[in-house]
């Protein structure tokens, strides 16, 4: 993945329509907690790598979206 792709989804208004249309902010925060190990995970090749970098990217892009003030109320209220 080039660096270009790294700061953004190739159109990040359609990709985040997307998301919107289809998950719930419920649904989007625990997502992101569910992505979050990912950040711990050490590969051992350089496509190994290249997969966490773009997970942490997708974790990171949806923890945009919804912002970390209503990701944390959204686990609070989910239980988690």
């Amino acid at each position: 993945m080039n660096a270009e792709r790294m700061s953004g989804a190739v159109n990040q208004k359609a990709f985040e329509k997307v998301i919107r249309d289809n998950l719930s902010p419920e649904g989007v925060a625990a997502l992101v907690m569910a992505l979050q190990p990912a950040g711990s995970i050490r590969a051992t090749t350089p496509e190994g790598d290249q997969a966490i970098e773009q997970v942490i990217w997708f974790k990171n892009t949806l923890l945009d979206m919804i912002g970390v003030k209503n990701f944390n109320r959204q686990m609070e209220e989910l239980g988690f």
